[in-house]
């Protein structure tokens, strides 16, 4: 940040960051925290929405400021944007009680810049270079990050102006756009030009401050527990929730890769919005999961097998349902492919794959070393089988070499070891870097 700019609003000098190492986040909007937000509220309906959207930012430990246009407070008053916030709301170019040339130094204060909602008169005037009210100015004097959250009729949507004026707007300034989906409108009618909601806006603001360290990589991630069906009712399965699987991809997609989650039926969904830079796809059974890795795996970057598919399958699945009449069944069992094993001369040069190996505690790190060097992995993640279905965990992840590359305490939230871990893997796709250690 260039001299001369104020505090931010912790009371740091410019470009001061907070004392200390740096925070492992709790869960993937906690990358927010500390970060500093401009944002630009403009003359939409879907203003309302852009108080839930400040709210949540500050809710995750960002500092926000809010520039609004004047007709945006037709929909919604500035001081509601200060009281969510704790940060400071402007309007006009001219509302000050000292010399301050603010639009320029709320511009070199921000690291992004949030347009929400993005009506298609903004957006033209953006696109044009206008700056004839406080938060375009922000918008042109800015060299910060900008994502514009389209909202409006749909007519005006797909205009071939406001289509061209985002073009320029990608293409000139390198803006993220978010989608606009579709649903009921302000004007009654139903179509494309709703304002994304302000989780999915955060999320995407967490991905443009966080990217980096996998930017242009290509991750693919399993979680959860597969099925292997016994009759057309039941089947065997483990209590894997797919939690950490999820936090991983929502670590990896944060950190700028592109993100395939291949999850087993009931694994966690993990809340991002299926679009270019991420898709979230069902398994049913191991053979189901082999097949699908075994399409995916040779163009990754980065593998992390987290999921649990089952070791054994019912030899056969009987149709209909097995009635309690006919007495106690018996269940023959056939051992299922190992995923990993099976797929292994699908590794390209230079990719990073990491497996799981959920372990009682005796012997732990002997069997998770010997499942790394038979498998072909780079690391392996050690956790107890305790952390089955619960919200918190401990990871040893050992490396090829024989040695520990991290250590998460237990009682570590899942978000902040799945963080660890991804980063520990982005350090081997690039140069070798000092393993971090978990809070």
């Amino acid at each position: 940040m260039a001299a001369g700019f104020p505090p931010d609003d912790a009371g740091r000098g410019p470009g001061v960051p907070p004392e200390g190492p740096p925070r492992v986040p709790s869960s993937v909007l906690e990358t927010l925290s500390g970060r500093r937000i401009v944002l630009v509220v403009t003359g939409g309906v879907a203003a309302y929405k852009a108080a839930a959207l400040a709210r949540l930012l500050a809710k995750s430990g960002a500092l926000v400021r809010t520039a609004m246009t004047e007709a945006g407070t037709r929909f919604v008053t500035p001081l509601t944007f200060e009281a969510v916030t704790g940060g400071e709301c402007r309007v006009s170019m001219w509302d000050r009680d000292r010399f301050d040339i603010a639009h320029v130094s709320w511009a070199g204060w921000a690291e992004l810049a949030l347009v929400a909602p993005a009506t298609a008169d903004f957006l033209a005037r953006a696109a044009a270079g206008l700056a004839g009210d406080f938060a375009s100015s922000v918008i042109l004097a800015s060299r910060a990050p900008v994502v514009f959250c389209p909202a409006m009729n749909t007519g005006m949507l797909e205009h071939p102006a406001t289509r061209a004026n985002l073009a320029i707007l990608v293409a000139r300034a390198g803006a993220t756009v978010m989608g606009s989906p579709e649903g009921p409108l302000a004007c009654g009618t139903s179509g494309a030009g709703r304002m994304a909601e302000p989780r999915d806006i955060a999320l995407q603001a967490a991905r443009v401050l966080c990217r980096g360290a996998l930017d242009g990589k290509r991750a693919l991630v399993t979680s959860g527990a597969t099925v292997e069906p016994w009759d057309d009712v039941r089947v065997i399965t483990n209590r894997s929730s797919g939690r950490m699987g999820a936090e991983i991809a929502r670590a990896c997609w944060v950190m700028g890769a592109d993100v395939t989650l291949l999850s087993g039926p009931s694994a966690e969904d993990a809340g991002i919005a299926s679009g270019d830079s991420f898709r979230q796809e069902r398994v049913t059974d191991c053979r189901d999961l082999l097949a699908r890795v075994g399409a995916e795996a040779g163009a990754a970057d980065l593998l992390v097998m987290n999921a649990a598919p089952a070791d054994f399958r019912p030899s056969s699945a009987v149709a209909g349902k097995i009635r309690k009449a006919g007495g106690v069944p018996e269940l023959a069992l056939v051992p299922n492919p190992d995923v990993l094993r099976s797929v292994g001369g699908l590794k390209k040069p230079g990719s990073v794959w990491v497996g799981f190996a959920a372990e009682p505690e005796d012997g732990a790190m002997a069997s998770a070393m010997s499942k790394l060097r038979s498998k072909g992995l780079d690391l392996i993640a050690v956790n107890a089988t305790s952390a089955f279905g619960g919200e918190v965990t401990g990871i040893t992840l050992l490396d090829a070499g024989g040695g520990t590359a991290l250590s998460v305490p237990d009682g570590s939230p899942k978000f902040a070891a799945a963080w660890l871990v991804v980063k520990a893997a982005a350090e081997r796709l690039g140069k070798p870097g000092r393993p971090e250690e978990a809070p």
